[in-house]
């Protein structure tokens, strides 16, 4: 009976929990919470990119202005997120393990940490049904990642030839049903160019997917691999809009 007691009383807890998160992403003056979020992504879309991308120098001068938005973040979450305090200690370790890889010159691990500290907040935001624009772009990331990763592969990751030219019109797919959903311009710092760019960054990377297609159409295993090398490098141009590069470039020095 007690133990019934307990489980209910942690039930309706995480209830309150997540009720109160509700109210703060409905809320006007609440929307600052949102706004953290998107502030620590500015930080981290660039980091993400310069490990991914192998540039060492600037994923070291970039490392600072990450911390500096995560502290802001942590402390914002451990004010009405308590439950959530093992999903922070994550994040928190990830990102630790990730800095002291960069200066270890390991931008392969690096990037693997960072893997897991974008899942951890996507799964925070799905848990707690925040829509987060970003999160659609994160897990096309995955997607083509994973269109790659197979074309590289001399057996297609143990795909059949017909599971793959699925997957690959999945994600044509996905990516059109993206471009339709709307951004909250005001929410990630979006002036009329930086919109403009974005269509126009989105639109290159749909024409990449389809030439992307038209060379598996030819069912040229090694032909299909070369291609994949354009998937990243096309959708790292539209992440690149979501991201302070500049900040993340000159910040390390301001805090000398």
């Amino acid at each position: 009976m007690i133990h019934i007691k307990q489980c209910t009383m942690k039930f309706l807890s995480r209830v309150v929990c997540i009720t109160i998160l509700a109210s703060l992403f409905t809320g006007c003056d609440t929307n600052e919470a949102r706004k953290a979020m998107v502030h620590f992504d500015r930080a981290f879309v660039p980091l993400m990119i310069y490990t991914f991308e192998g540039d060492i120098h600037q994923a070291k001068r970039s490392v600072f202005y990450v911390e500096f938005q995560w502290q802001k973040l942590k402390k914002q979450y451990q004010g009405y997120l308590p439950e959530e305090a093992e999903s922070l200690a994550r994040i928190n370790s990830w990102l630790g393990d990730a800095y002291y890889a960069i200066d270890a010159n390991n931008l392969l691990l690096a990037a693997n940490q960072l893997e897991h500290v974008k899942y951890e907040f996507m799964e925070l935001r799905q848990q707690y049904a925040i829509e987060y624009y970003l999160d659609g772009l994160f897990e096309f990331q995955d997607a083509i990642g994973l269109l790659t990763e197979a074309a590289e592969d001399e057996m297609l990751c143990l795909m059949e030839w017909e599971e793959y030219e699925h997957l690959l019109y999945k994600t044509i797919a996905e990516w059109q049903a993206l471009r339709k959903e709307p951004l909250d311009t005001e929410l990630y710092e979006f002036d009329e160019a930086r919109a403009r760019q974005l269509v126009s960054k989105q639109e290159a990377m749909e024409a990449v997917l389809y030439q992307f297609a038209e060379t598996f159409s030819n069912a040229n295993r090694r032909q299909l691999a070369i291609a994949s090398q354009s998937l990243q490098p096309a959708f790292f141009e539209v992440l690149r809009l979501f991201g302070n590069f500049e900040a993340s470039q000159t910040y390390f020095a301001q805090i000398y």
